[in-house]
């Protein structure tokens, strides 16, 4: 009797330990929630507040947590290796079998450096959209006429969403760089 109940203490410790990550996300989710209830602002009536979209994505994240917990739980850490190892029981780490580009990887870090550093001097839809191209181009994409469409009405479309729906300020970058928002967000 005492070996049983140590096995179901050992059977249920297996299944609660790969899920200690998510717990520990969970209460810091709970943490941020707390947080974003103490953005003072004054309410307009017909607007969201500035706590409306943080909220909205902190609450997605403990949502999250709480599915990848219940999944965890539900399959007995399984789901921590991964799905794959859950369907044919093969818990061993698969050899990657691509070639290694340590000075592309070196490339797209300074990219995104750049990027970074050239944001609010050009604004975000001119910064964003010579980023996307950088970065498909050196990801060996050759498809010139998708990468160019997708970057420059891809950045367009995100920027009037964030700027007429979600009300974002975006950095609009210095002069004559602050014209290409007013452009984009202004039909």
């Amino acid at each position: 009797m005492a070996g049983e109940s140590a096995g179901r203490v050992n059977g249920f410790g297996a299944r609660i330990v790969p899920a200690i990550p998510y717990f520990l996300l969970l209460a810091f989710t709970i943490w941020l929630w707390g947080i974003a209830g103490r953005i003072d602002y004054q309410e307009r009536p017909g607007t969201l507040g500035p706590d409306f979209w943080p909220r909205v994505a902190i609450g997605l994240m403990g949502l999250l947590c709480l599915i990848r917990i219940a999944t965890v739980l539900a399959t007995g850490g399984a789901a921590a290796r991964g799905i794959g190892a859950a369907i044919t029981g093969d818990d061993e780490e698969e050899d990657e079998t691509g070639p290694r580009r340590p000075i592309l990887l070196g490339f797209g870090i300074a990219l995104t450096l750049a990027y970074g550093l050239v944001l609010n001097t050009v604004g975000f839809p001119l910064a964003t959209a010579l980023f996307l191209i950088g970065f498909m181009y050196l990801g060996g994409s050759r498809h010139h006429l998708a990468i160019w469409v997708s970057s420059l009405v891809g950045v367009a479309l995100v920027t009037v969403l964030l700027t007429k729906v979600v009300y974002v300020s975006l950095p609009r970058g210095a002069p004559p760089f602050d014209r290409v928002i007013d452009l984009i967000s202004g039909f």
